[in-house]
Order: C-alpha cells, then sequence, then structure tokens
C-alpha cells in the first residue's frame, strides 16, 4: 500500500512523475479536481480556479481516498488533504529559468507565468508541504536537468529506506537579486 502526494509549481512535472510513480507502485491516481469540481470556481483575472468551500472540499477529497488503498495524488492544493491519509508528500523543483522557459512554451499567460517563476524561486510548494505533513514526511526533489527515470529512482529508494528530504534546493541562493525584484515588479503589475 502506498499513499503519496505528488506536488510543486505548475510546470515542475508533477503529472509525469505521479504517472510514472502509478505504474511502479500500482497505486490509482487520483485527480482532485474531478472530485471538487462543486466547489471550484474560475477566476478570470487571476486566470485559475479558486476553492469557493475548502470545508467541503477536504469532505470530498477525505470521502474519495477511503475508498482506495494505494493511491498517488498530483495536485498543487496540499491544504485540502488530511495528513493522516498521505505517506509520503514529493515536492518536485525545478531551476526558475527552466520553468519559465517551459510555461512559456506551453503559451501559459505571462502573469502567471511570473506568479509561478516567483512561487518556485521562494520555495512555496515546499513550505507548505513541510507545514502539512512535517519534514519527516517529505522527500523534495531537484528535477533540473534529470530524466523520468532518474527522478523516480530517487523517489522509490527514498521511500523504500524511510529517508526524508528537505532543503535539497535554494533557489533564492542562485537567483540574481535583479532578476527577483524585476520579476516582483511584473507581477505587482499584473495584480493592479
Amino acid at each position: 500500500m502506498v499513499r503519496l502526494l505528488v506536488t510543486g509549481t505548475p510546470g515542475v512535472g508533477k503529472t509525469t512523475i505521479a504517472t510514472g510513480l502509478a505504474r511502479i507502485y500500482g497505486a490509482a491516481i487520483v485527480g482532485l479536481d474531478e472530485i471538487i469540481t462543486p466547489v471550484l470556481k474560475w477566476d478570470p483575472k487571476l486566470q485559475t480556479y479558486h476553492v469557493t468551500n475548502e470545508n467541503e472540499a477536504r469532505k470530498l477529497i477525505t470521502e474519495r481516498l477511503k475508498t482506495l488503498n494505494s493511491y498517488i495524488i498530483d495536485t498543487v492544493a496540499v491544504n485540502l488533504i488530511d495528513a493522516s491519509l498521505i505517506d509520503w508528500c514529493v515536492v518536485l523543483r525545478l531551476e526558475p529559468t527552466q520553468l519559465m522557459d517551459r510555461l512559456t512554451r506551453r503559451n501559459w499567460p505571462h502573469c502567471k507565468v511570473v506568479e509561478n517563476v516567483l512561487a518556485e524561486i521562494v520555495g512555496s510548494s515546499l513550505v507548505m508541504a513541510i507545514n502539512m505533513f512535517g519534514r519527516d514526511r517529505v522527500i523534495e526533489v531537484d528535477t533540473t536537468n534529470k530524466n523520468v527515470d532518474e527522478v523516480i529512482n530517487y523517489i522509490t529508494n527514498r521511500i523504500a529506506y524511510g529517508r526524508p528530504a528537505v532543503g535539497i534546493v535554494d533557489w533564492l541562493d542562485d537567483v540574481d537579486t535583479d532578476i527577483l525584484i524585476n520579476l516582483s515588479k511584473e507581477l505587482d503589475a499584473c495584480l493592479s
């Protein structure tokens, strides 16, 4: 039995890695969007869906997960998952300029690209995962310049030996301050 949550900034490879892990573990992939559709609403200004009732979303997710033995969840919404229903939370990370290139190639709106690159730089997915599940159940993975098999092998080895991994990357040390300031200004302009 395996109960994993795969998270990270949009564009880091969550779906690809979750699919590979599901194949290895023989686990179901759980898509939260379809479970919580009744409580999702599109925000045209922010170009994203937001949850209108978090308590109802948590209830719907918990009910679904309790019907499964093994599952892998691919989501950015770790705050909606009951921590007792997850054994390991895998946080995928990607070097910010590579993330920017990837999201731009996918024709994402510029403001969404900037927002997500900044989120990756400051490690918001990692912080959220640690707050929800504790450092002892989080596996942070730098996916930069790694192929799918390398990432999956790293994760499965960590799980097999019960070894969490936190503090693998700190993009704030690597990103030029001017780039960070410019991205911040761009985000401010997007939100005004």
